[in-house]
């Protein structure tokens, strides 16, 4: 006998959690985290409102886990190039674009959003990551500085606040009215910072 029993099709078991992060993920992106509802969010992923609730207590849960996953998903992009054989400048150039290319992915509502000070849960998830990426920006720096690859009298505690700080000028409102394509304005800051005013390109 050919087959011990009929056969038939095996249709793959739905990861429920996985697919109201990507529709989730997919509509915060596009339209903002406050103007999304829990019902958009059903009506994306194919559930009901109490399946949402079996894995997720509101929207807010649900942006955190997205958050924690994007995270994730961004450290070990990162860590693997950081890892690599690549040079140094290269390192810096593609972890550049990477995180640039992962912001032009968002909307500037989404953005928004996500940075409003009187958010306190979201403040609250970014504050307690803050410490270990700050330790490990400044190990990675350093770890530079010692190959040679960075210039030996650079301060590594000013130059990672002026990044923190060149970084963060998205957030005010005068730079954002300017230059409201986040992405774009990222690609400034790491011109500047990588080639300075008086250096050129490579």
């Amino acid at each position: 006998m050919l087959f011990s029993r009929p056969f038939c099709k095996v249709m793959a078991k739905k990861d429920i959690p996985i697919e109201i992060l990507e529709a989730a993920k997919e509509l915060f992106f596009k339209h903002g985290f406050k103007r999304i509802s829990i019902e958009d969010i059903c009506n994306k992923a194919d559930i009901s409102r109490r399946t949402f609730y079996v894995y997720y207590e509101n929207k807010t849960d649900l942006l955190i886990k997205l958050l924690e996953q994007i995270r994730a998903e961004n450290l070990h992009e990162i860590f693997a190039v950081v890892n690599s054989a690549l040079p140094f400048p290269e390192k810096l150039i593609q972890i550049t674009r990477y995180n640039i290319a992962q912001l032009e992915q968002m909307t500037p509502e989404f953005l928004a959003d996500i940075h409003d000070p009187s958010f306190t849960e979201v403040r609250e998830h970014y504050e307690c990551k803050k410490e270990y990426m700050e330790e490990w920006i400044h190990t990675f720096f350093t770890e530079a500085q010692k190959n040679g690859d960075i210039r030996a009298n650079l301060d590594i505690d000013f130059l990672q606040r002026f990044i923190n700080y060149a970084i963060a000028s998205y957030k005010n409102e005068v730079i954002r009215k300017h230059y409201p394509d986040t992405a774009l304005l990222l690609r400034k800051v790491a011109d500047l910072l990588f080639y300075g005013i008086l250096g050129k390109e490579n």
